[in-house]
This record gives C-alpha cells, structure tokens and sequence, in this order.
C-alpha cells in the first residue's frame, strides 16, 4: 500500500476519534429504580420535546433523557443538564416556587424532604409521587408509583448525588 493512502486512513480514524471525543456525554440512567428495570429510553431532540410539550413552552435544555422502568405502571425519570450549576440551580428554584405558588394543576403537597437538607421536593400528583432535585449541574425529577417514603432510590443516588 502507499504511504499516502495510509496517512489517509490514519487521519480519517484519528478525525473520527477526536469527533466522538467532543460529542455531549450521554446522560446515564440507573439500570434499575426499586424494583423496576429500566425498558425504554428516550433521549436527544425526541426528549427535548417531549418536554416542552409537557410544559406548554420551551423550557428543555439541549441535553434531556426520559427513562421509562418497569412495563405496567411505568415510573420515569426526566433529566435535564444544564452548561453550569449556577443555571441548574436557578431552573430548580424557578419550579420549585412555581409549583409551591400554584393554586390549580396537577401537583399538591410539595414539600422538602427533611432528611436532604431541602435539596429533595416530593410532590403528589397525577397518581404518583413525584421526588424534584439537583445533582451538579443535572436536574430529576422521578414520577414513580413505587413507594420510597423520603428516600431517592439508592441506585438513582449513586449516579446522581445531591
């Protein structure tokens, strides 16, 4: 073979490489939450708009992940990373006093979990329970029909801790 050629393919790989080195990292979601395994996920700009379609407007980041668990009532787990803390922060108390000051709508008893340091909301709605927190610069929110009490899953803690 020539020299050129190689140098070519050498070049092609080494562009590949450093490509996929600067993609966004994907969101990692827990293979497990209680007793549900993880059936289905749902990423990239189907996330995104799933999102905004939840909320009537454009709220999603442009990194968002909706994992679906077990097969009958199915909890999820919505993910959104924001570029830095600072402005995960500001999105997390934005909802938070949103959904606190609401007179109407889905959610009710929101309240911070005493055991978090009011770093964890749960929330009832919607035939769920629903646990609202920040890990760095990633926002969650768990709709699960599982019971917890006031505790996140231990799995969903060890990727994202508070």
């Amino acid at each position: 073979m020539n020299l050129s050629f190689n140098l070519k393919i050498i070049g092609f790989v080494f562009i590949i490489f450093i490509l996929g080195c600067l993609r966004a990292p994907d969101l990692l979601t827990p293979e497990k939450i209680g007793e549900k395994e993880r059936v289905g996920e749902i990423t990239g700009k189907q996330a995104t708009r799933v999102v905004n379609k939840m909320h009537g407007r454009s709220v999603a980041t442009d990194a968002n992940v909706i994992a679906e668990y077990g097969r009958d009532q199915k909890d999820l787990l919505f993910i959104s990373k924001y570029s830095n803390q600072t402005e995960a922060k500001k999105a997390f108390d934005l909802m938070i006093a949103k959904m606190a000051s609401a007179k109407k709508g889905p959610f009710f008893h929101l309240m911070p979990l005493a055991g978090y340091k009011n770093k964890v909301y749960l929330t009832l709605g919607m035939g769920a329970m629903h646990y609202i927190y920040l890990s760095s610069q990633s926002l969650l929110w768990l709709q699960t029909y599982q019971s917890f009490g006031d505790k996140l899953p231990r799995g969903l803690l060890e990727l994202y801790p508070i």
